[in-house]
């Protein structure tokens, strides 16, 4: 099992608690652990995306499966309302 850090920015706005959910009952689901999650909150962007120039940031520190952390990635990709995202191995 790897642990990966995962960043989420997310419109101003838009519906965060629906993202954490997403991502915590994905990782019960694939029998992994959230050993941190933070609301870094609202931060201005250093250029606009799509248009914003402010977003909330949610941060996890996730143990999964190569493997499902491959569909997690699909999953944050497909949906529509997050920005951007970053999974780094730690």
């Amino acid at each position: 099992m790897n642990t990966y850090e995962l960043t989420i920015v997310i419109p101003e706005g838009e519906n965060v608690e629906r993202v954490v959910k997403m991502v915590t009952a994905f990782a019960k689901k694939n029998k992994g652990e959230i050993s941190k999650q933070e609301s870094w909150g609202s931060k201005h962007l250093a250029y606009p995306i799509k248009k914003l120039l402010t977003a909330d940031y949610e941060y996890f520190v996730i143990s999964l499966e190569s493997a499902a952390q491959l569909e997690l990635d699909k999953t944050i990709r497909m949906d529509e309302s997050i920005l951007r995202y970053m999974f780094v191995r730690v």
